[in-house]
């Protein structure tokens, strides 16, 4: 422990005599840069890198290219790293695995060197969610949390207050049978993305995702159970319907859904498509409120001195708080940092539009489990273990069990 601070001394130096050697020839310097987002968000991002072109000071040179979907992207990657073809630097879906796990801790000697950032430009849950091993391996952007999304006007008309939405389970299950009784062909509660709201029930519980090293799953123990008893009975009680969570959002803009379950990032499609009165609030919750955080993440490859300098000045000109709250503006994505929220855009945009500070509120109550490999096994298992619930073709504890089963021997087989 004694030769720890000499080893950091080392790191410093060492990312110091870089930054110098690279400086002058990182000049005029093109990058290759991959993002996983499309739609508003995409056009944005674009935009952006647009504009780092024309402005830097440094003459560099973004090379923006749509590397698909997130599932896309990633089986993209995993094939660059095989080829040794990697782009400089990218927006990337679980980019602690592809940089950290493989031995790149680029992001980190940059974040400490010369031209670094400190840790409390971003707020500690979305670090959380960029780290692996102890290690920040990549810095937040295009980050969300789960909000729930109330039709005001479903509320009024059977008789509830709309200024005064559910806050716990017992509660969205009450208001939930109130509106469906009273107005025909409404729907209770829908969700859109499965998984994340069964996360956020199993935190809301007092329970975990998995265990503290991410070694194994801890979602099928009696916290997480019960978050699918939960889940059951609203399907079981007619408020919502099974299977078909692919059109919530549609369904809530439609005007037939009273609570809908999803991320910050629905606020613009709801904006743009709703005829009704909307608000947004924390998910309910049970023992406590919580969530998990989503979203890519800015990352970092090997390649030249000269292009990963360039590389960090493109992150750290995306992450600046002023360029952080023009994306949370043009997309709903929660902004990175203390900065940021607290820029003039963010709090016009908070006033002119409400709905949005239940994104933000709900950072500070939400948390993140540690990256590990199988994190998409484990989606894909929650996601189906909900459905064989809502079919009722398992009950709550058997599908976690089989779904805890496939996890463990998914990670068995990687070691």
């Amino acid at each position: 422990m004694k030769r720890q601070p000499l080893r950091n001394l080392v790191t410093l130096a060492v990312s110091a005599v870089l930054f110098v050697a690279s400086q002058a020839s990182a000049q005029g310097t093109s990058i290759d840069f991959w993002y996983a987002i499309s739609g508003k968000a995409g056009e944005t991002l674009q935009s952006m890198l647009q504009e780092f072109n024309s402005t830097n000071e440094f003459g560099i040179t973004v090379n923006g290219t749509f590397s698909g979907s997130y599932g896309d992207t990633a089986q993209k990657v995993l094939a660059a790293l095989a080829a040794n073809s990697l782009p400089a630097g990218g927006l990337v879906p679980a980019g602690p695995l592809w940089t950290c796990r493989e031995g790149n801790y680029l992001l980190e000697e940059y974040m400490a060197g010369p031209e670094g950032l400190p840790e409390d430009h971003f707020f500690p849950v979305l670090l959380d969610y960029n780290r692996y091993g102890g290690h920040l391996c990549s810095l937040p952007f295009n980050n969300s949390t789960m909000v729930m999304f109330y039709n005001k006007d479903l509320m009024a008309q059977a008789g509830l207050d709309p200024s005064a939405p559910p806050q716990t389970w017992d509660e969205l299950l009450d208001q939930a049978k109130t509106i469906a009784k009273a107005v025909p062909g409404s729907i209770g509660v829908e969700v859109r993305d499965e998984g994340w709201w069964l996360k956020g029930l199993i935190l809301q519980n007092g329970g975990a995702i998995v265990t503290d090293d991410a070694s194994g799953p801890a979602f099928q123990e009696p916290a997480g159970v019960q978050a699918l008893e939960f889940w059951k009975t609203l399907v079981d009680q007619g408020l919502m319907p099974p299977a078909q969570h692919d059109v919530s959002r549609d369904l809530f803009v439609a005007g037939r859904v009273a609570f809908l379950m999803a991320s910050t990032a629905t606020l613009g499609t709801v904006q743009d498509g709703a005829a009704f009165a909307y608000g947004t609030d924390l998910l309910p919750g049970k023992a406590e409120r919580g969530s998990t955080v989503g979203g890519a993440a800015l990352v970092m490859f090997p390649s030249t001195p000269e292009k990963e300098l360039a590389t960090w000045r493109l992150l750290k000109w995306l992450t600046s708080a002023e360029n952080s709250a023009r994306f949370t503006e043009a997309t709903g994505y929660v902004p990175t940092g203390p900065d940021a929220a607290s820029t003039d855009i963010v709090r016009s945009l908070i006033q002119e539009e409400p709905a949005y500070a239940a994104g933000f509120d709900q950072l500070a109550v939400s948390s993140q489990y540690p990256h590990f490999f199988e994190m998409g096994t484990m989606d894909n298992l929650l996601a189906d273990a909900i459905e064989f619930v809502e079919l009722g073709v398992k009950t709550p504890q058997q599908a976690l069990d089989d779904a805890a089963n496939g996890l463990i021997k998914e990670i068995s087989s990687n070691q």
